[in-house]
């Protein structure tokens, strides 16, 4: 999968990095060990470079926006370290650490990149949701299949193609036999679904039915105790100790709430959580106290009810930091997907398919839809933001939430929240 090759990447570039690092210390510093200190700034490095999208890996991928990130990055963490050794011996460690990460990454992006030319088998909606997925990957070069004059496996052979993405929901007993021929010789073959899983990240809910999700591997949150005890443990630990570190912030906030506009500092509001289960979500009050005085609505993007310190609040998620309390309750999880209201989930699942299955795990204070779809509110933004809830839900792993933490810690440093 896309993301298993990415991930690889990122953790040899890490060790790399972090080889040239101990080296780098040992010659200019002279220190042998690894004091927490010096262990420290690696981290705000690397921590750095994933947040800010530095350590993706495409075709000769460089820019001068990379190189401003990481020199603002390394200035930062060795000024830090300098202030603390006063050794200007920190300089020349740090330029060559730098250079060494431009070039790693550089020669990376050069020796793992390939162009894989691919083409579609079938019209309609799928192959066009395909199209226009491929258009955004730049390994990629799509060839449209229509221009064939004779047999799929002369157009394949002689375009040198070597990926076949299957866009019709059944093949007669030919196409199957041509396809099947075309497989056992080399050319990679790919579901509809299984493209939208490895490359969207995503599962697709108007292409898939009761036998796909009969048949379909993973799941195993649904079932597993182990995974679901270190799911409980990991929420419980992130909850207790972001609440503590963020404690201060919580004050500062409630006070602010208080003084800018009448009305409760928190607000409550019934959502439906696991198995269909209606709590108690707790906010802090973004939004005028009579926001909902003519009923439920959809958020907008720059809602006028919400208050000018409910929009930094929305944007940074501080808002959502009263959700602890539900997370320590058993109630929420830290990642899942977003508890929605009932009047809204009743509307939802008439128009929406397997709209319901979003609630076989607990909601959570952010989810993979969260960081992976721009903000919406209207009924086909639910819809996109359920297919990255059933990948999360499909998907889900330790790492998996370790991720979509760093993606959310993304979200709050940049204020790319709603």
């Amino acid at each position: 999968m896309e993301q298993e090759k990415s991930t690889t990447l990122k953790l040899i570039y890490t060790v790399l990095l972090g080889i040239i690092f101990l080296l780098c210390r040992y010659f200019f510093i002279f220190e042998i060990g690894i004091p927490i200190y010096s262990l420290g700034v690696f981290t705000f490095i690397i921590v750095g470079l994933y947040i800010t999208d530095n350590m993706e890996f495409k075709r000769y991928y460089y820019s001068n926006k990379r190189f401003v990130i990481i020199l603002i990055l390394n200035f930062v963490a060795f000024f830090i370290w300098f202030i603390d050794i006063w050794d200007f011996s920190i300089i020349p460690f740090m330029l060559i650490f730098t250079a060494s990460q431009i070039l790693i990454s550089t020669i990376i992006s050069i020796i793992t990149f390939e162009i894989k030319k691919v083409t579609t088998y079938g019209n309609g909606e799928m192959k066009k949701r395909i199209v226009e997925s491929l258009s955004k990957f730049s390994e990629y070069e799509y060839i449209d299949e229509c221009k064939r004059d004779g047999s799929l496996s002369d157009f394949i052979n002689n375009n040198g193609i070597s990926i076949l993405i299957l866009t019709k929901l059944k093949l007669t007993k030919d196409e199957i036999k041509e396809v099947l021929d075309l497989k056992l010789s080399g050319i990679e073959v790919k579901s509809y679904s299984d493209y939208m899983l490895e490359n969207e990240e995503k599962i697709d809910v108007e292409f898939i039915d009761e036998e796909w999700l009969l048949q379909a591997y993973g799941f195993k949150i649904l079932h597993s105790q182990v995974q679901n005890r270190v799911k409980k443990v990991f929420d419980l630990g992130m909850a207790v100790a972001i609440g503590l570190v963020t404690l201060p912030i919580m004050a500062v906030a409630a006070v602010i709430v208080r003084l800018e506009s009448p009305g409760p500092i928190i607000y409550s509001q019934d959502r439906v959580g696991e198995n269909g289960k209606e709590f108690k979500v707790h906010k802090f009050r973004s939004m005028r106290n009579d926001a909902e005085k003519d009923g439920a609505k959809w958020a907008q993007q720059n809602d006028p009810r919400v208050t000018k310190f409910g929009n930094i609040m929305r944007k940074t998620r501080i808002d959502e930091l009263p959700q602890l309390l539900n997370v320590i309750k058993g109630e929420m999880s830290f990642i899942g997907p977003r508890p929605e209201r009932m009047v809204f989930i009743k509307e939802l699942e008439k128009q929406i398919p397997y709209y319901n299955l979003r609630h076989m795990v607990k909601p959570g204070l952010t989810g993979w839809a969260q960081v992976m779809y721009p903000y919406g509110a209207s009924v086909e933004d639910a819809r996109r933001k359920l297919e990255y809830d059933l990948y999360y839900i499909k998907h889900h792993s330790l790492y998996l939430d370790i991720v979509i933490m760093l993606l959310t810690l993304k979200t709050v440093i940049f204020g790319k929240g709603r």
